[in-house]
């Protein structure tokens, strides 16, 4: 009982901080935003641990994604340091790349626990994931993104978090089309949470490479986003766990 209402709180608190961290991070970061960036993905990161010991899912899946979960906090704290340092920028850019790896790994897992004889990277993955990256380019060149020295380091990660979206969306299409339990809850929290997550990043770049930084409206939406991916991903621990 302590567990959920510990996981409810942490979700509830979300709605708190969040839109305090957007209020002191504008127009531009300091201590005290980034003191409550910290708040913020400390507190997804606890969602995910409540869950996992709320249905006493110690699996792989849970795992991973804790540690996912764990990264993405990482790159938070690299990214909001009041720093000019382009190797502090790095450090969070790698710190996200390796927090989707880790989710990757996850939805694998848990395909492959499903469905033993599943290829989680078959042709329709790759497919799909070119186009991805083919829209990206495009876009970026229609937008004029300057990346500057960080081309080769925005470009792994671009196609790192598109493997990330298609492997979580196959995991979803599959639990659907198999009729597997809580195939519903997996889409609500791995799909969405997935679409959540590229959508801030894509924002994201707007805003740091595609001259969009004075945009407010653009920064909550980016914001929003991401904190939700993070809690709905953190929360699908509660849907994916039978022999996984």
């Amino acid at each position: 009982m302590l567990v959920k209402i510990i996981y409810a709180l942490a979700v509830a608190l979300e709605f708190v901080f969040v839109p305090l961290f957007l209020k002191y991070s504008w127009p531009k970061k300091c201590w005290k935003s980034f003191r409550l960036k910290m708040v913020c993905s400390s507190l997804f990161l606890v969602t995910g641990i409540c869950c996992m010991i709320w249905v006493h899912n110690y699996t792989d899946y849970a795992k991973f994604m804790i540690i996912g979960l764990a990264f993405g906090a990482l790159g938070d704290l690299f990214l909001h340091l009041i720093t000019d340092k382009q190797v502090v920028f790095g450090i969070g850019l790698l710190s996200f790349l390796i927090g989707h790896i880790f989710f990757i790994i996850s939805f694998g897992k848990a395909l492959k626990a499903k469905l033993p004889q599943a290829r989680v990277f078959d042709y329709r993955a790759i497919i799909a994931i070119v186009v991805i990256l083919v829209f990206l380019v495009l876009y970026a060149v229609k937008k004029k993104m300057k990346f500057g020295i960080a081309t080769v380091p925005v470009a792994l990660y671009a196609v790192t978090i598109s493997t990330m979206l298609v492997t979580a969306l196959q995991l979803c299409i599959r639990f659907f089309l198999e009729g597997f339990d809580n195939d519903i809850g997996v889409i609500c929290t791995v799909g969405i949470g997935a679409i959540m997550f590229v959508m801030s990043d894509f924002t994201l770049a707007l805003n740091l490479f595609g001259g969009q930084e004075k945009n407010r409206p653009l920064k909550i939406f980016n914001i929003a986003t991401y904190f939700i991916g993070q809690v709905l991903l953190g929360t699908s621990i509660l849907f994916i766990q039978p022999g996984i």
